[in-house]
């Protein structure tokens, strides 16, 4: 999924330092690459029950026009696809393991938007207060 801001005049490099923070208080080792004005962070699960992969968060643009992009998900899709297919032989597992995977995945990405719309109303009223 991906949310776009305008108009908020938002310090990229600070949004991402929130973004890597926000993952890393959830258990992630992260690693984080910039290029032509694109931050990618990628969030690997350390200490985190039912996520096993990597999480994936782009964001690009200028401070007043920027978009925030969370990839994941693909691989819990795929279980339970391959549950459904093998569900005659045992596939339940991976229809359950899935849709732990699913419902994990989330809850954590909702928990993330929150708090980066909260991050980038917090810029907004102390810029306005500058």
């Amino acid at each position: 999924m991906q949310t776009r801001w305008v108009g908020k005049k938002v310090d990229l490099n600070q949004l991402c330092e929130w973004a890597e923070d926000f993952f890393k208080d959830k258990g992630f080792v992260t690693k984080k690459y910039e290029s032509r004005g694109e931050h990618t962070i990628l969030c690997t699960p350390q200490r985190v029950k039912n996520i096993k992969k990597t999480i994936k968060v782009r964001i690009f643009g200028e401070p007043n026009d920027f978009v925030i992009e969370f990839k994941a998900g693909e691989s819990a899709r795929r279980s339970i696809w391959l549950g459904m297919l093998t569900k005659s032989i045992g596939g339940g597992y991976f229809i359950l393991r899935g849709s732990k995977l699913h419902e994990a995945l989330e809850g954590l990405e909702k928990e993330f938007w929150a708090y980066m719309q909260d991050k980038v109303a917090d810029w907004g009223r102390s810029t306005e207060h500058s």
